[in-house]
């Protein structure tokens, strides 16, 4: 933001240049303008910021372009001096107390060039404020749009000046797509597979190096190094763009038009340095990926297969848990949905393996081993199952049928649908494979989308291109005024709803944050993948925001900085761990390994001691007397405590309250302070952001 004296100085050249640039057909105000420009001075040093309207704030505009008229006109230079040092800092002062704090960063020379230069004279009638929407509007649009190219291809020059060539592999779930691209990855000798999941990262990792082809595993978490590796097996967000290889694989390509990663897709089908590349998709990804082809100028061919095993939709609704069997996958769309189902079967004595978004990739790929191997009987997941995952599933049994999806809750769509049912009959294991859902209409609901074709789909992520962090404008405005470029179709903007959240959050202790100026540093700093939704994590992710040039390394996490309790805690402490990996990587701070390696350990076998032991804890029971509920079940409290009588509203209990030993509690406890009574007596409900210090300095043993 430009100086305050430098704002007077514009503002004093623009009335300046406009008086003598334009003529007044009257010459009303002449005779008293001198007194005019001392009246003005003390009625704008009356006004409080607070109080004044724009439309009152833009009358002080004219007016003072009305006395400067006459002032270099009749060449005053009394009054002029009375202007430039009395009036206009005093209209400045005015025009700065209307923006927010984010708005006045876009007050910079390039700003004043813009009005100098497109809106000449304009501040002489308008507010600071409202210029600097059409700034925003207009200049740094323009700006975006002259920086940006056009078409997203040709922002990889060395790519197109390339001839690579792309096999695609099309088909649906447990056709032998992805087999067969990886059969060809094992010849390379520089090559790489790209892939959705750290899990599905590590699944090829593995499968390499089974066959004996040296192969090293990236991801944003971890880096498994092998020695003399022929293949890097990675999450798609870590391809290298500027190195080359021979054979490249990209994985679940259907993706590309996911509006949070999707970009990810967009960026290495355009450019990725490969001659021969190999890409695994849907049939509904077909026409996107191949137009993104064609705009390259590449050759492709296409394999279409066919799926290896039936898929059978059974004609009667599952009942739980009577109809559970061995080699099920039941579905359903909540963490605590999935832990409450395992906890029933747990109690009828049926072993199950959990599955589901929070979960760390370790203790997921040890749950899929205990069903693979037979140990346990069922698996309960989240759709995380549908990813590519290779689970020896007989039959897809929908629970649940809708889900949250972000914005709303909603019904599954075809895709989804049929992402996830494809999971059942196993080639190799089962001959055929079976779907079901818990409820007649829940069961013809997906029998219905599961018989429709795929819509095409329609539109291409498109992600935010590095060139604009040369920009000198804040990175927020840029961020915004981007998204709202509209994009030729089919390319679409990846949302940037978190990223902005996070800007919002280090915007506040921005003077504390080394580096905050530096929008690349910034920008490594807001695309740290976190869960923006837990607390504990983002207050993390602020803390070595603020501190990361204070040491050659960051705090290490500790466990008592979690706030959450049970399974939760373990869980956000490994989101921890994950996170001083990943802040420590990109900001190139030096890494306690081993510490890091341990405490992951240790963590990932208290999180399978949690879900070995304890599922039967997750049961939903009634608050007053502890009877389970109906899976399902709206309310809190069972049918029979209702009929006893009991006073307490049906959708829950009052806190402290539960059962017999819960009465002389509640008879004791202090009645719960009211917002307002709050605000009144000056005590204030706002969470404190705990400072690492604070929560213990080293971390504890899980």
């Amino acid at each position: 933001m430009v100086q305050q004296d430098k704002l007077v100085q514009f503002y004093f050249t623009q009335y300046r240049d406009s008086a003598l640039k334009l003529k007044k057909k009257k010459n009303d105000g002449k005779s008293s303008y001198e007194k005019r420009v001392r009246s003005l001075f003390q009625e704008l040093k009356r006004t409080g910021s607070a109080k004044i309207k724009k439309a009152k704030l833009e009358d002080y505009h004219r007016q003072v372009r009305n006395v400067s008229y006459y002032a270099f006109r009749e060449k005053n230079q009394i009054a002029i001096m009375e202007i430039r040092d009395m009036l206009l800092p005093e209209l400045v002062r005015l025009d700065m107390a209307e923006l927010t704090e984010s708005e006045a960063e876009i007050i910079t020379g390039k700003f004043l060039e813009y009005l100098r230069t497109d809106l000449p004279f304009e501040i002489c009638r308008r507010t600071i404020k409202e210029l600097s929407k059409s700034y925003a509007d207009v200049g740094i649009r323009g700006e975006i749009i002259d920086m940006v190219p056009m078409n997203p291809e040709t922002e990889f020059q060395e790519a197109l000046a390339m001839k690579r060539h792309f096999i695609l592999h099309i088909g649906p779930t447990n056709c032998g797509k992805t087999y067969q691209a990886l059969e060809r990855l094992k010849t390379s000798r520089n090559g790489t597979y790209l892939g959705p999941l750290r899990l599905l990262a590590l699944e090829v990792y593995e499968r390499m190096m089974e066959a004996g082809v040296p192969c090293s595993m990236l991801t944003g978490e971890e880096y498994i190094f092998e020695e003399n590796s022929r293949v890097i097996s990675s999450t798609i967000e870590m391809l290298d763009i500027e190195k080359e290889y021979d054979i490249v694989v990209i994985d679940e390509a259907q993706m590309i038009a996911d509006e949070d990663r999707g970009h990810s897709w967009t960026r290495a089908i355009l450019g990725v340095k490969a001659k021969e590349i190999h890409i695994c998709m849907s049939p509904a990804a077909q026409k996107v990926v191949t137009h993104l082809i064609s705009l390259c100028g590449d050759s492709s061919e296409i394999n279409h297969y066919k799926r290896m095993t039936d898929l059978v939709c059974e004609k009667g609704a599952f009942r739980f848990p009577e109809d559970v069997q061995d080699g099920d996958a039941l579905i359903l769309f909540t963490k605590r949905a999935v832990l409450d189902i395992a906890g029933r079967l747990e109690r009828e004595g049926i072993r199950t393996s959990v599955i589901y978004g929070s979960l760390p990739p370790e203790i997921r790929r040890r749950q899929i081993k205990l069903f693979t191997e037979k140990e346990s009987k069922v698996v309960v997941s989240t759709d995380a199952i549908g990813m590519g995952l290779n689970l020896p599933v007989r039959r897809i049994v929908f629970v649940q049928i809708e889900k949250y999806d972000g914005h709303q809750k909603r019904k599954l769509e075809v895709p989804e649908i049929k992402q996830i049912a494809g999971r059942a009959g196993r080639y190799g294991i089962y001959e055929t494979g079976y779907v079901s859902a818990a409820g007649e209409e829940e069961l013809e609901y997906i029998r219905e989308r599961y018989a429709k074709e795929e819509e095409p789909i329609s539109r291409v992520s498109l992600g935010f291109p590095h060139v604009l962090l040369d920009m000198e404008d804040p990175l927020d405005t840029i961020l915004q005024v981007w998204k709202s470029v509209e994009p030729s179709p089919p390319f679409e903007k990846i949302s940037i709803d978190e990223m902005l959240f996070l800007y919002e959050r280090a915007y506040k202790e921005r003077k504390d944050i080394d580096g905050f100026e530096d929008k690349r540093i910034l920008y490594r700093m807001l695309t740290c993948s976190i869960d923006i939704k837990n607390r504990d994590i983002v207050d993390l992710w602020l803390y070595y925001c603020e501190t990361y040039t204070a040491d050659i390394s960051l705090h290490f996490p500790a466990l008592s900085m979690c706030t959450d309790k049970g399974i939760m805690k373990y869980e956000t402490f490994y989101k921890m761990l994950d996170l001083y990996h990943q802040f420590s990587t990109r900001l190139g701070k030096e890494m306690d390994a081993e510490r890091l390696a341990r405490e992951r350990e240790k963590t990932e076998d208290t999180i399978m001691r949690y879900l070995v032991k304890n599922k039967k804890d997750y049961i939903q029971k009634c608050k007053y007397c502890g009877k389970p509920l109906p899976f399902g079940y709206n309310f809190t409290v069972c049918d029979e405590c209702h009929r006893g009588g009991k006073k307490f509203s049906l959708m829950g209990r009052r806190k402290g309250y539960d059962g017999e030993g819960g009465r002389e509690q509640e008879r004791h406890r202090k009645p719960e302070i009211t917002e307002k009574e709050r605000k009144k007596s000056g005590k204030s409900h706002r969470r404190r952001r705990r400072r690492p210090e604070a929560a213990g300095g080293a971390g504890e043993s899980t």
